[in-house]
Order: structure tokens, then C-alpha cells, then sequence
């Protein structure tokens, strides 16, 4: 088995490097695209543009000390992103997390055992995350504790967000019940079959209820498998899970949207890249999967989706090798790059077009590892740039676009299998009613340029601004803003977007 997998990747890899062969000699391939401005679909979902805190580490970076100061130029990048929805206080670190121990002025603060198997004191507390949220005007999305921590525990966080008199914060609608249960536990004290996670779930929201009827809470799942592999140890742990929760639960947390991942690191940076612009695929139909669960275990109901984590991701070595792989690894350094960014772009993508989705979170804000769209550097890295573009995607009326793509050869890679017929080029727009209508237009060929036919129905005339997002190679640096200007004539212009490159185009009403 071993030596027949190297051999289909080998012949993935291949196949990517033959594709890109021949668009580098190609002419840039002639793609027409129409948005009919006359038919609005619906509107958008702002909460798609939401983001992670995580409490550990001095909250990844955003605070230089126990004063709660920010290392300068923190703030000011983070309100550049000011995210939609924001989730706390984990990710894994949610499942260590005692919230009643980061209350109080800092100085008197107890500390708390980290996945990282340290006892840290806790500064980005409640109060501070609702801070943010109410600085940004963000939707508070809470993880709870489920593997060590009791449900009476989760239920006075509801009271003492939600109840409290003259509080002056947001409250707290959403709340997740745990993080990713179906993954092998980070430490023995987190270790619980899906039965009995399923069990504490349901005591947890009972709990949780009978304090505030009125909050909605999703249950975090995963299907068996996940694109080509498997996505959980737990074979049929969807199924043992929803046998044991009665208690009613609006939507499903998913994290199956880290993508490509490589788990041997045979593959070459072609196949990785090839698999990243296929990432999306596996994404949508993880989204098909749990849609078409929840309709057969619950016919009546219109249970959402949410994706509370969602990046780009290659390797661990970091988990493997320790710090020294900060240096030495050339795979795990691939999440900041523009690969990773396009990935990024084509996930919200994904997530605006979806009308039963709750929200989506980019995993995270800041610093952790090379995850954080601010860096440890306290400089943005290339997500950054599409998440602030993706503000302006945030309102308005998703509109119906029509484009007849190229397709090309995407090799197996990690978690993504084998496409011949992956779309070369992706996109959104939307209606913004006086202030016109903006595009987003994504090539995802690794060297071949697009040359695009634009069609505006129900626009004349007009002058379009076009700001591009491009590097040099898709997994190098930096990444580059470039602006120009383009005519609408009689609703038609002409876009020429270059490999491995992603366009935002804002058409404005006369």
C-alpha cells in the first residue's frame, strides 16, 4: 500500500508539473464572465468574516505584558481586520480553560493549565475578549469546556455573560459545546469516547439552557472521511454523538476546512499547490455531508453551519521536531504565503455562497505559530490582506455570476484528493446598491495568466478600480497590492489576471 500511494502521488505531482508546462507557453486563456446586476440572490452573511482569539501566550502576541498593553502597531492592525465574529478562548486551549480564573484585575489572577502543559496566568479574560467584541462590533462566539470542567461550570459563564445587570457588553448568543472531541486527545485529562462526549454535551446544554433559553448552540462534528483520508479515529462518530444528545442544538461546529495538508511530505511544491486550489472542493463537500445528515436525522429542522476554525494548512513538524522546526522546516512555513491566501479567498468564497451558514473563523488574529493573520513580527502576513479586502464583501446582495473556467490537473496531496477538471478561476460578487458592485476573481493556475471577458448586465457605463494580490511565486514572499483602472463600455470591459493572483473589482453607480 505504502509503495502504491508514493507512486499516486508521484503520478498527481506529475500531472501538475505537465499542466503548468504548458500554460507557461500558453497565451493567457480567454475566460468570459457575466454578474447579472438585475437578479439579486439574497444578502450576505457578514459573519462569514469572522476570526479566533486564543487566551494563551499572552494572547498570541497581542498583549507585551500583564498590563494589558499591545506591542506597538498591534491595535491599529487588528482594527484594519476588526472581525464580524469572534470566538474565544480556544481552539484545544478551550478544553484546559477555567473562564472564573481570568476575572478580576490582573494582578489577582489565579493561573491555568495550557495544551503546552503550563500553568499561565489568564490575560485575555472574559471582560477583555467582550472588550474586543464591542470595539469591533464583533459577534461573541464562546467555546466551552467540556473535558475538564463540569456543566454547572459552563452554565454560570452564561449567566455571568447574559444576565449580569449593567454589564455594558455584548451579549453572548452563540456557544459551542468543545473543540474537536473527534481528534486523538491532547492530554490524558481530555481523553472521552463520542458516547460519552456525547453525553456531557447534552448535560452541558441542558445546563447551559435552563440558565437562558434564548442561546443557540452547536455541537462540533466530523464525518468519517475527510476528502481522501480518513478525518477521525472515531469511526461513525457522528452517529454516536447525535444518539446521545436530546437536548436541542441549533447548528454544527465543523473544522474540517484545514486543507491541503501532507502527511509523508513526498509531495512536490506543485502537487502541494495544486492541492491547496482544490482545497475548497474538499470543503464543499464536507458542507454537502453534514447538510445531508442533519436533513436525515432531522427532517424538521434547519440546523446551520458553522466553520469556527479555517486555514491553510501543510505540516506539523513543529509538533514533531519542537522549535527547531520554526527554522528548519520548509513545509509548515507554506500557511504564509499566497497559496495560503488564495486558499483563504476561495474558502469565503465558499462560505458567502452557502445560505445556511452561521459563521465562518479564520483561525486566528494573530501570532500562533504561522497561523495568526499578524505575525509574531507584528507585521501582517499575506491572509491578512484578504481578510481586510473581505469587508467590503460583508454587505450588500450576493449576485449571480456565470463563468465559463478553463479546468485543470490537481494531484492528490494529504487530505485532498486527485482532480482533472478543478476550475481555473472562481468568483463572487455582490450589490451594494449605491455604492455599486464589487468582484472578486480568483486564477488558481500556477503560471498561466487569465485574460477576462467581463459582462455587466444591467450596467452601461462606468470606470471600474482594480486592486490585485499577487507574488512572485505562490509560495514565496511578500505578496504585493498593485491598482489600476478599468472601463465599463456598453457593460463590457476587459481583466487581465495574472497566475497564482486574486482581484478585488469595486464598479461604482454613477
Amino acid at each position: 500500500m505504502a509503495g502504491s500511494r508514493r507512486d499516486a502521488l508521484k503520478a498527481g505531482a506529475a500531472l501538475v508539473l505537465s499542466n503548468a508546462a504548458r500554460g507557461t507557453a500558453a497565451q493567457a486563456a480567454s475566460i468570459d464572465l457575466k454578474i447579472d446586476t438585475t437578479r439579486p440572490v439574497r444578502s450576505v452573511n457578514p459573519l462569514v468574516l469572522g476570526n479566533n482569539l486564543d487566551w494563551t501566550n499572552r494572547a498570541q502576541g497581542m498583549y507585551s505584558d500583564a498590563s494589558l498593553t499591545h506591542p506597538p502597531g498591534w491595535l491599529a492592525l487588528a482594527d484594519r481586520l476588526a472581525p464580524r465574529a469572534l470566538r474565544y478562548p480556544g481552539g484545544t486551549n478551550a478544553d484546559f480553560f477555567r473562564w472564573k480564573v481570568g476575572l478580576g484585575p490582573v494582578a489577582q489572577r489565579g493561573k491555568v493549565r495550557t495544551i503546552e502543559r503550563k500553568d499561565e496566568q489568564v490575560l485575555l479574560g472574559t471582560d477583555e475578549f467582550l472588550a474586543f467584541c464591542r470595539r469591533w462590533r464583533s459577534e461573541p462566539l464562546i467555546t466551552v469546556n467540556v473535558a475538564t470542567a463540569p456543566p454547572e461550570e459552563a452554565a454560570d459563564w452564561v449567566r455571568y455573560c447574559n444576565l449580569r445587570s449593567g454589564a455594558g457588553a455584548p451579549r453572548v448568543r452563540y456557544w459551542e459545546i468543545g473543540n474537536e472531541p473527534y481528534l486523538d486527545p491532547s492530554a490524558p485529562a481530555t481523553a472521552m469516547t463520542p458516547t460519552e462526549f456525547g453525553r456531557r454535551a447534552n448535560a452541558c446544554i441542558r445546563a447551559m439552557k435552563a440558565v437562558d433559553p434564548t442561546i443557540e448552540c452547536g455541537l462540533p462534528l466530523r464525518t468519517d472521511m475527510l476528502g481522501a483520508v480518513e478525518g477521525t479515529q472515531f469511526k461513525g462518530f457522528n452517529d454516536s454523538v447525535l444518539a446521545q444528545v436530546r437536548e436541542p442544538f441549533e447548528w454544527v461546529a465543523s473544522h474540517a476546512s484545514y486543507y491541503p495538508v501532507t502527511f509523508d511530505k513526498s509531495e512536490s511544491p506543485e502537487a502541494l499547490f495544486g492541492a491547496t486550489m482544490a482545497g475548497s472542493r474538499v470543503l464543499q463537500q464536507d458542507m454537502d455531508n453534514l447538510r445531508a445528515l442533519m436533513r436525515q436525522r432531522y427532517p424538521q429542522r434547519r440546523i446551520k453551519l458553522a466553520y469556527t476554525e479555517y486555514n491553510a494548512l501543510y505540516s506539523l513538524d513543529i509538533l514533531r521536531y519542537g522549535l527547531v522546526a520554526v527554522f528548519t522546516s520548509r513545509t509548515d512555513r507554506y500557511i504564509e504565503s499566497m497559496a495560503a491566501a488564495l486558499y483563504v479567498a476561495d474558502a469565503l468564497r465558499c462560505f458567502t455562497q452557502a445560505d445556511d451558514l452561521l459563521m465562518a473563523n479564520f483561525w486566528a488574529i494573530c501570532g500562533n505559530w504561522w497561523f495568526g493573520a499578524i505575525g509574531h513580527d507584528h507585521a501582517p502576513r499575506p491572509q491578512f490582506h484578504v481578510l481586510e479586502a473581505w469587508r467590503s464583501f460583508t454587505s450588500g446582495q450576493l449576485l449571480p455570476v456565470t463563468l465559463d473556467s478553463p479546468v485543470m490537473a490537481t494531484g492528490k496531496a494529504g487530505f485532498v484528493p486527485a482532480f482533472d477538471d478543478t476550475p481555473q478561476v472562481s468568483a463572487l460578487a455582490i450589490d451594494q446598491g449605491a455604492d455599486g458592485v464589487r468582484l472578486m476573481v480568483l486564477n488558481r493556475h500556477p503560471t498561466s495568466a487569465a485574460a477576462l471577458r467581463l459582462k455587466f448586465d444591467g450596467v452601461a457605463h462606468g470606470r471600474a478600480q482594480v486592486r490585485t494580490l499577487s507574488s512572485e511565486h505562490y509560495f514565496g514572499k511578500p505578496v504585493r497590492w498593485s491598482e489600476r483602472a478599468i472601463d465599463v463600455v456598453d457593460g463590457r470591459s476587459d481583466l487581465l489576471l495574472g497566475q497564482h493572483a486574486l482581484a478585488f473589482v469595486h464598479l461604482p453607480r454613477r
